[in-house]
């Protein structure tokens, strides 16, 4: 149950990611602010969806942020709001998407990354951990004591208020 509300979680802020990225593209203000500086002018929602996906690729990846951040900076003045946001939290970033692979693929080299991570995080990989079991396990020196899975969930909401103020 915890693998999947994390993945819904990640689904969802790819989710948030697309949908503001091209409503900002079509000329979209945010519920406070201005909209931010475009260089490129689609004439509409569907035209603003096909320009960012790359050449040769059928889909715009929405999971590295790093790609994000430079389709932002051809689109955006300054690449705003997406490309500091997300400059500025690119490691949370990273580890939420080991994370997210680690839950969806069965591959050796998304374990292999998860368990790397999980040392890095715990000092130690315990015996038998799955993700679930790690995002449940409370961050190492967090006052007050929480998960893994909140204090991502955290970062992610507080990651979306930045693009999206409200």
């Amino acid at each position: 149950m915890t693998e999947l509300a994390f993945l819904r979680a990640f689904l969802a802020w790819e989710t948030l990611l697309e949908e503001s990225f091209i409503l900002y593209l079509s000329g979209q203000n945010p519920p406070r602010g201005r909209a931010p500086v475009r260089y490129s002018f689609p004439p509409n929602q569907k035209m603003a969806a096909e320009w960012v996906v790359p050449e040769g690729r059928q889909y715009a990846r929405w999971t590295v942020s790093t790609e994000v951040s430079t389709r932002a900076e051809r689109h955006f003045r300054s690449g705003r709001p997406f490309a500091p946001v997300l400059r500025s939290n690119q490691n949370v970033l990273d580890e939420v998407r080991i994370i997210r692979n680690a839950i969806a693929h069965e591959s050796s080299s998304a374990q292999e990354r998860f368990e790397t991570f999980v040392r890095t995080k715990l000092g130690t990989l315990p015996p038998n951990m799955t993700v679930g079991g790690f995002l449940i396990t409370t961050v190492p020196t967090s006052a007050p004591p929480v998960s893994f899975l909140e204090f991502y969930f955290d970062k992610i909401e507080f990651t979306a208020r930045r693009i999206i103020p409200s």
